[in-house]
């Protein structure tokens, strides 16, 4: 039966009964399981209608007309105690948060679909109620009137259709926990849904933007990249000169103008924004631009910045073409498609954020709306000036907080990897120097770790790309492609590096079994959360038909002769997947620590702040992967610091216990709470 709250005078209509708000709540008293959703007007919570509050079960569903009835009339029943059901909570919290309406306890039917399928290609599994609807309960949900709310208001088919969509979410729930159970899912899932009060939050909290900072940023981005593409045309110009094969790049303009006269000095004709061109360019100077396009699997020709960087000492363009890369992305990326978007009421800077957007379980920032590109948040530039347009409210402070060098602890830890605990626990904690000193043996033995930045920077200073390299499932290839140097210096290095980190080479060794052993990968024995190999019946049935006999015989002939049939592929496409699921195997579970150390944090962080009533004072703006930024009126900035940097080193003491992970609260240089982000 569908009941509906309203003060409107309605005709009767025999699909709904109309009760005031007193029936409802008493109505809706004897549930302790209830299902919950929301139509409303558009997506922006912020300037948008709520349009209607349903609540039920699948015996009887209450649709609250809100644009006639006051949502916080129901303020006390949706923050007691009952468990309440979603399908894409993110969404409808933010409304609920606009009238300071926090729930307690909720379960999200898209998070619980998310977990079932992390790993799986994106558009594998459809993650919408509808497809739910058919796959646990055999039921098909009309959804052909969503898109018509917006022009259509609460009219009768709305009302109905708004019913539905809570009608079966209970029954959606019980269903998912069998699979949920035997996926071993359902811890969990247990921490997907407080994190999601959480994250909903800080998603409704954005971030406010100081606009004149940003358009002197602007500007001065501007700057950086014209005086990037003024240094690449005058080194063409000059290359010239000497070199005849770059002269086609140049232009002398003898014929003059009417109006200017004439201009002989030499013109570069490059577009730098042309790939072509610049392939010629690189390749005239002797760059190896030849890489495996991602789409194809076929070699072609690339400027990457990945491409270049590993070349740099070929020719002095390559720092400036790279320099030239970082600014142009820098302006087209964070320029007045930020400010356009900034919220003309609220000043503040909103965006979205995908909660279990990477296989990693990290949250990921962007997207689109199918209307508007959203900002990534967590790709911010770190630069000084960009970071010091981000600012608190008046009366606030800024609160900067990041774990300290959180990968290397959390690697340290999970691989139980004596050397490199050691050096944290006891040692300078300097570990590009222990990494130099174990990977080149011509840093004498008796030099002590900490003396190894001084005597040997140049080392240390390739260490970290070793570290980088190795530290994520790369081996010897990597460590060439990345560092640009022959395969054999390649291989010494990195046999001097495992050989030096026993625990973090047994660590890697069994991750690159496990995998194969299980169909996933084990993102945290903590919390079960798990990365599944969405073709993993695939690659064992390839691996049995290895075993056939002549098998490889047959593949090495076919191989010769017709390297595009079905067996030679096949082969090739087990081994790519193979390699790239051990990578995958050694770096998520290091990966995923480190978000479970954001997620709980997350979550006692505001659990406190709803304890103590500081939700819409204290507001959450940014959280970089390792990093927290918040602010909070200024007479209690301090305690809400100390209290989020404990939340914070208690959850990584939880994820990473062979050592420390420690976290540091950013001061401004006077030993303040700053006003603006300074990290």
């Amino acid at each position: 039966m569908v009941y509906l709250v309203t003060t409107e005078n309605r005709l009767v209509d025999t699909s709904y009964k109309i009760i005031s708000v007193e029936e409802s709540l008493k109505l809706l008293s004897t549930l302790s399981i209830v299902g919950l959703d929301t139509e409303t007007s558009g997506l922006d919570c912020h300037n948008d209608t709520l349009l209607s509050l349903q609540l039920g079960c699948y015996d009887f569903q209450v649709v609250v007309d809100c644009t006639k009835i006051n949502i916080l009339l129901y303020k006390d029943y949706l923050e007691s105690n009952r468990e309440f059901l979603f399908w894409n909570a993110k969404f409808d919290l933010k409304w609920l948060y606009k009238y300071n309406i926090i729930p307690k306890k909720v379960y999200d039917g898209y998070l619980a679909e998310k977990l079932m399928y992390l790993g799986y290609p994106s558009g594998y599994h459809s993650m919408s109620l509808k497809s739910a609807g058919e796959q646990y309960l055999n039921i098909e949900l009309d959804k052909t009137i969503r898109g018509q709310i917006i022009w259509k208001g609460l009219t009768d088919d709305v009302i109905i259709y708004a019913a539905k969509d809570v009608q079966y979410l209970e029954k959606i729930k019980n269903a998912q926990y069998k699979e949920l159970s035997k996926k071993e899912l359902l811890t969990a899932i247990e921490y997907e849904n407080k994190f999601v009060l959480a994250l909903a939050y800080e998603e409704f909290c954005g971030v406010k933007l100081d606009q004149e900072k940003w358009l002197n940023k602007m500007k001065s981005d501007k700057a950086a990249l014209n005086e990037a593409e003024t240094a690449l045309n005058n080194f063409i110009i000059n290359l010239a000169k000497t070199d005849n094969n770059f002269k086609k790049f140049t232009f002398i303009n003898t014929q003059g103008d009417l109006f200017e006269g004439f201009d002989l000095t030499p013109k570069c004709t490059i577009n730098w924004n042309s790939a072509q061109q610049v392939i010629e360019v690189f390749t005239l100077l002797g760059f190896n631009l030849l890489s495996k396009d991602k789409k194809t699997g076929q070699m072609k020709s690339s400027v990457d910045a990945k491409i270049i960087k590993p070349q740099k000492d070929l020719s002095p363009i390559a720092p400036i073409y790279l320099k030239y890369k970082a600014a142009q992305k820098v302006v087209s990326t964070y320029g007045q498609n930020v400010l356009d978007q900034v919220d003309k009421k609220t000043g503040r800077l909103y965006t979205q954020f995908n909660q279990l957007g990477a296989d990693t379980t990290r949250i990921t920032s962007g997207g689109t709306d199918g209307k508007k590109e959203y900002i990534n948040f967590l790709n911010m530039p770190s630069d000084e000036m960009t970071r010091s347009c981000f600012v608190a409210e008046l009366n606030n402070n800024w609160i900067s907080i990041d774990y300290v060098g959180q990968e290397t602890y959390l690697m340290a830890s999970i691989a139980n990897d004596k050397a490199i605990l050691k050096e944290l626990n006891e040692g300078s904690g300097d570990i590009h120097s222990l990494t130099a000193y174990m990977t080149y043996k011509e840093i004498p033995r008796d030099t002590p770790i900490k003396e190894v930045k001084k005597k040997y920077h140049n080392l240390r200073q390739e260490a970290k790309g070793i570290e980088f390299s190795i530290n994520y499932g790369g081996n010897a290839d990597t460590i060439a492609r990345n560092k640009g140097i022959p395969l054999e210096e390649a291989n010494k290095i990195y046999n001097e590096y495992m050989s030096g980190f026993k625990g973090l080479k047994k660590y890697q060794n069994f991750r690159r079994k496990d995998w194969f052993d299980k169909g996933y990968i084990l993102l945290s024995p903590l919390t079960g959360h798990k990365a599944f190999i969405y073709d993993y019946e695939d690659l064992k049935t390839t691996q049995e038909s290895f075993k056939e006999p002549g098998f490889w015989d047959y593949y090495r002939e076919m191989k010769k002769n017709s390297p595009m049939c079905d067996t030679v592929q096949n082969v090739k496409h087990f081994f790519k997947r193979k390699s790239e699921n051990e990578r995958c195997s050694i770096n998520f579970p290091i990966q995923a620590a480190g978000s479970f150390c954001l997620r709980v944090s997350m979550i006692n962080f505001f659990e406190w702040l709803r304890k103590e009533n500081l939700l819409f004072k204290v507001l959450i703006c940014i959280t970089p992967y390792d990093e927290f930024d918040v602010e909070a009126p200024k007479g209690i900035a301090e305690r809400v610091a100390l209290k989020l940097k404990e939340f914070m080193v208690k959850a990584g003491a939880y994820f990473c216990d062979k050592c420390k992970l420690d976290a540091d609260i950013s001061y401004d240089k006077n030993g303040y709470l700053p006003t603006y982000w300074i990290h």
